[in-house]
């Protein structure tokens, strides 16, 4: 399992409409990836700390096709883009998992 996750800074006043607008833009790009396994988008509940999308792929190699994908470039010019003022993206390998 590859692990990619983007934590999102958004001010307090454009919370309401980045909501809305990047949960519209995950439904409407990400169904159908190839090897995506799951994508959330996680709003923190301490402050400063930013949400976090988390999209979970197979394998380094769906990642790196989704990146050169349509789905990849329609999710990062959706008509009604969400505010984010700055994001800092970490990929991880799954290393265990306990269900």
């Amino acid at each position: 399992m590859f692990v990619v996750a983007n934590e999102l800074f958004v001010t307090p006043e454009n919370r309401e409409v980045f909501e809305r607008n990047f949960t519209a833009s995950m439904r409407g790009t990400l169904p159908g990836v190839a090897g995506l396994v799951a994508a959330r988008l996680l709003r923190p509940q301490e402050s400063g700390r930013g949400y976090l999308s988390i999209l979970e792929f197979s394998d380094a190699a769906a990642y790196s096709a989704f990146l050169g994908s349509e789905a990849f470039r329609a999710a990062h010019t959706w008509p009604d883009h969400a505010p984010i003022d700055s994001n800092r993206l970490t990929t991880y390998e799954l290393e265990a998992e306990i269900r």
